[in-house]
């Protein structure tokens, strides 16, 4: 399965590990946000193999498919581990393929040259800050049956409760 990736070829990376954006001038640095991971890293380093129907493990890491099919979503190679934990980087299966440091496979990109410490760090910023589809996207709400912080019922609840009646 593995076989047919062009993975360790080095495309899509500069001689010391950091991805090259094709048509980029240089500008416009690599970010912790999702857009940025994207254009910086997944689009032109991970979909040398990730993409398609024959991507390794099923996980097409292309613009239109990478975010849904990280976050949140089991790992196919150790069901137990997220692909992306948001705010857990050290318990997000793409830190350890990144790294190295998987229990399963190898370290990704496959073969190598890796992603430098800069990019990885990048990374991982994203995912302790909550892994968020964009910049400009809010924290996910988080419903409580047992009141917030303030020490209030969470007032969605709280609204449904007098809904519904005793």
């Amino acid at each position: 399965m593995l076989a047919g990736c062009g993975g360790g070829s080095g495309e899509g990376l500069d001689s010391n590990g950091r991805p090259i954006v094709p048509g980029s001038g240089g500008g416009g640095a690599l970010t912790a946000d999702f857009e940025s991971i994207q254009d910086h890293v997944f689009t032109p380093v991970c979909t040398v193999c990730h993409a398609g129907g024959a991507a390794p493990q099923g996980l097409r890491l292309d613009a239109v498919n990478s975010y849904a099919m990280l976050v949140g979503v089991s790992s196919n190679e150790v069901s137990s581990v997220l692909r992306v934990a948001p705010g857990r980087p050290d318990d997000s299966y793409l830190i350890q393929k990144l790294e190295g440091s998987a229990a399963f496979g190898a370290r990704m990109p496959l073969g190598g040259p890796y992603l430098d410490t800069e990019t990885i760090a990048t990374i991982r910023q994203w995912i302790s800050a909550g892994a968020m589809p964009s910049a400009a996207a809010p924290p996910p709400q988080r419903l409580s049956l047992a009141g917030n912080a303030q020490g209030g019922a969470d007032p969605t609840v709280a609204r449904a409760r007098q809904e519904m009646g005793p």
